[in-house]
């Protein structure tokens, strides 16, 4: 029998996007004093949103999630032999030498750069708190209502970092996002509509039920003796412990300056250089290409020639059968490095059949729940490229604030940005890192990326690719469930 997920014990943002609530912010926070920092949880764990929220109940006005740094949990009380039992990503944070290496973070992006969560703040990032409202006037009004409660509990505001919704749900450089969402099994979702390879355990995103690999997760955990009002449920793996993480999950934040203009000049540029008068040879086909979506949304896998409103949010498609070469999706393609879906094994059999097989299920270990928004004015409303290239607005900040969740950062968010994303020999590549995101001096200074895209008889590079994309600022964080969050303010 299915071991269902306790959607009561859930913060909201991890099941659900929140799309009815279009207004949100984030709350970067300092704790001064452990106590009153406590104080505050025991109050805010009451007002937290959880997964059987509907947002589609009209008395439905807010939505209200927190989760914390290793430093904030410091702080809360939990000692370093407690915080040995979280993954060492968490406790060593995402600024460390090595992390820099994973994730590319150097150039523009180095974390001395940074607007927050480098280690040369006076004041670190403790906690985040996410909220959500459908209205603007809603969403002041309960922003203003913590602010008053900060001052009250000695926590200092860092950084408020706001969002926009942008035209028909796509991102500034005007591509439908969100799409290609996986499926937790047993969260109370329509599962029968999906196809199976989207369908994951949800072990693969929350503690304390199994993942892909039929086995429970690591899950962060205390001795029993110190949940002394006994407000946790027992440790799956350990005797004597109870589950700090049951219901809870690993919160990846990364705030993603986007250099639109810039994306859309080199488009422009490069099709000029090219000297190709078909339609293939558009700005909006070659940005198509590098991303592998139209910029309605509809896939190159699908509808490789041209964009078809039909398929604008389709997302029910494989390339082993249909486009294993990369004719239609360029195999370096954003989405297809992010999610290889049936054609990442390729060739390890005799059948393509069950190389297929053997890659939906591989695929099914490394995939992440995305909840980003984007922020900042969009240069065009509608993010219409030749609107953007005619604009004189470009000198203010944009991009998106990228949120994942998952259970183990290493083997899914870290994995899949230093292996697929930055990799410049993804899938027999050869000096392609991710054309959008990815870090081409991983290939040495002053490198950039080329782009390559699989055609008959002759494949066509696309070279001098610039960095798109900058980080300026990020954490790992854990978000607990609502009974961690009564213990944290407890212990």
């Amino acid at each position: 029998m299915a071991n269902k997920v306790e959607l009561e014990d859930v913060q909201g943002i991890i099941i659900k996007g929140y799309g009815k609530m279009p207004h949100a912010a984030y709350l970067l926070l300092h704790f001064n004093e452990k106590q009153k920092a406590k104080s505050w949880l025991t109050d805010i764990a009451e007002k937290v949103t959880n997964a059987t929220l509907s947002t589609k109940d009209d008395a439905v006005k807010h939505a209200i999630n927190i989760a914390f740094t290793q430093k904030g949990l410091a702080i809360l009380g939990i000692n370093d032999t407690v915080m040995n039992t979280f993954s060492r990503e968490f406790e060593e944070g995402m600024v460390t030498p090595h992390r820099q290496r994973v994730l590319g973070d150097f150039g523009e992006s180095d974390p001395k750069h940074w607007d927050w969560g480098n280690e040369s703040d006076k004041q670190a990032v403790d906690a985040v708190l996410l909220l959500y409202a459908k209205s603007k006037e809603g969403l002041d009004s309960l922003i203003e209502a913590q602010q008053k409660s900060f001052d009250t509990h000695a926590i200092s505001l860092l950084n408020r970092l706001d969002t926009v919704s942008l035209h028909e749900n796509k991102e500034h450089f005007g591509f439908r996002d969100g799409i290609a969402q996986p499926v937790m099994k047993d969260a109370g979702r329509r599962e029968e509509k999906e196809h199976s390879a989207n369908l994951i355990n949800p072990g693969e995103f929350i503690f304390g039920y199994k993942n892909e690999y039929d086995q429970y997760p690591f899950s962060p955990n205390v001795p029993s003796e110190m949940d002394h009002q006994d407000i946790l449920t027992p440790d799956l793996t350990t005797q004597g412990r109870k589950d700090l993480g049951k219901n809870g999950s690993m919160l990846v934040f990364r705030q993603m300056q986007q250099d639109v203009v810039g994306f859309w000049k080199f488009m422009e540029q490069s099709v000029t250089e090219q000297g190709v008068d078909d339609t293939s040879a558009s700005m909006d086909a070659l940005a198509a290409k590098m991303v592998g979506r139209w910029r309605n949304g509809s896939p190159l896998a699908k509808c490789p020639l041209e964009p078809n409103d039909k398929y604008k949010t389709f997302d029910n498609f494989g390339y082993a059968q249909h486009d294993f070469d990369g004719f239609k999706c360029p195999i370096g393609a954003h989405i297809r490095r992010a999610n290889p879906r049936d054609n990442f094994l390729r060739n390890s059999s005799n059948s393509k059949e069950k190389d297929m097989e053997k890659s939906q299920k591989f695929m099914k270990r490394f995939r992440i729940l995305r909840r980003g928004r984007s922020y900042g004015e969009p240069i065009s409303p509608t993010l219409d490229p030749k609107e953007v290239l005619s604009s004189s607005k470009t000198d203010k900040d944009r991009g998106l604030h990228f949120l994942c969740f998952n259970a183990n950062i290493g083997r899914q968010f870290e994995l899949m940005q230093q292996t697929w994303i930055n990799n410049p020999k993804f899938a027999g590549l050869y000096e392609d890192p991710d054309p959008i995101i990815g870090y081409p001096e991983i290939m040495g200074k002053g490198a950039t990326t080329t782009f390559t895209a699989q055609e008959q008889p002759l494949r066509k590079k696309t070279t001098g690719i610039p960095r798109f994309v900058q980080i300026k600022g990020g954490a790992y964080f854990f978000m607990p469930s609502i009974r961690a969050l009564k213990f944290l303010a407890n212990c």
